[in-house]
Order: C-alpha cells, then sequence, then structure tokens
C-alpha cells in the first residue's frame, strides 16, 4: 500500500496491527497517520478519546482543536488525549475488525483506524454499511459489576449516524 504520503512504503500491515516488520524491529506504520481509541481522565475518570500518531505536527493539530494535549508515547508515536466523549467523524469503510474514518475538526489530517477488539461489529457499528457516511463516535462508559461485588469500568466505541 502505498500513499502519497509515503512514497518509499510497501507496507503489507493490516489495518488491525498497523505495525510494519523489518526483521526482528517494530516500527509505527506510516501508511494511515493514527489510530483511535476511547480513554478516560485519570483524574477526573470522564470519558474522552486518544489518538496515537506517527507525526507530533498533527499530534499538536489534534490536539490544539480539541482543547487536549499531547505527550510521547515512545516507538516514534505521539498520543493526542482528546477530553470530549464525542467525536465528529466521516466514516470511510468498515469491515468485522476495524472502522476507517477523517476527523470533521481536521479532515486533511488523514484516516483514524478504530479497532474493535475486543467488541463485536454490532456492539460498535449502529448504523448501516454504506460509507462514507458522517456520524459520531461515543466513547460509552459501561460499569459492570461482577459476582464478588467488584465494579469494574469498560469504554466502549460506539458509531452511530444522526
Amino acid at each position: 500500500m502505498t500513499t502519497s504520503r509515503d512514497h518509499e512504503c510497501k507496507c503489507t500491515c493490516t489495518p488491525r496491527t498497523c505495525l510494519h516488520v523489518k526483521g526482528r524491529i517494530r516500527e509505527p506504520c506510516t501508511c494511515t497517520p493514527g489510530r483511535l481509541a476511547p480513554w478516560a481522565n485519570p483524574v477526573t475518570g470522564t470519558p474522552g478519546w486518544q489518538a496515537l500518531i506517527v507525526s507530533r505536527s498533527l499530534a499538536v493539530t489534534v490536539a490544539a482543536v480539541s482543547c487536549g494535549t499531547i505527550h510521547s508515547h515512545g516507538k516514534g508515536e505521539w498520543q493526542a488525549r482528546i477530553p470530549q466523549p464525542i467525536l465528529m467523524v466521516l466514516a470511510i469503510n468498515a469491515d468485522a475488525d476495524a472502522l476507517w474514518c477523517h476527523l470533521t475538526s481536521q479532515p486533511d489530517s488523514g484516516v483514524f483506524t478504530l479497532e474493535f477488539a475486543p467488541w463485536p461489529v454490532g456492539t460498535v457499528l449502529k448504523c448501516s454499511r454504506e460509507f462514507p457516511v458522517q456520524g459520531r463516535l461515543i466513547a460509552r462508559d459501561v460499569r459492570v459489576t461482577t459476582r464478588m461485588g467488584r465494579t469494574v469500568r469498560y469504554l466502549v466505541p460506539v458509531f452511530t449516524t444522526p
């Protein structure tokens, strides 16, 4: 897969792993600029999103637009933390494992990948399978009480259309 951003890329990675493997060294994939995942603020507990991004300048832009923060994530990646639980996106495709989308606030930022694991596709996608479609990514806060009385918190990504 070669993109206009990276003419040298001979990527054979799957959207699920997004890693180049050179011998035994794993490096971040440059074919997709980032991966999205639900995230909760460790101090306040409010749900939001984190984007793992290869480009520091893109991470700064994503964080600035959303009033978020950036941190070095190591392995050549940057983590942009987005404090809003709802992101407006343009979903361009999906399969059983992932959703590919553009952030509506940053349409030129490239394609972001949202992996569904460990959730089934029916839990995450609450829309028809006709793409591209404008919609919302919601970081849903689900709490489950175990038989031992412990409360376990899950942040479940959900994509819905208006």
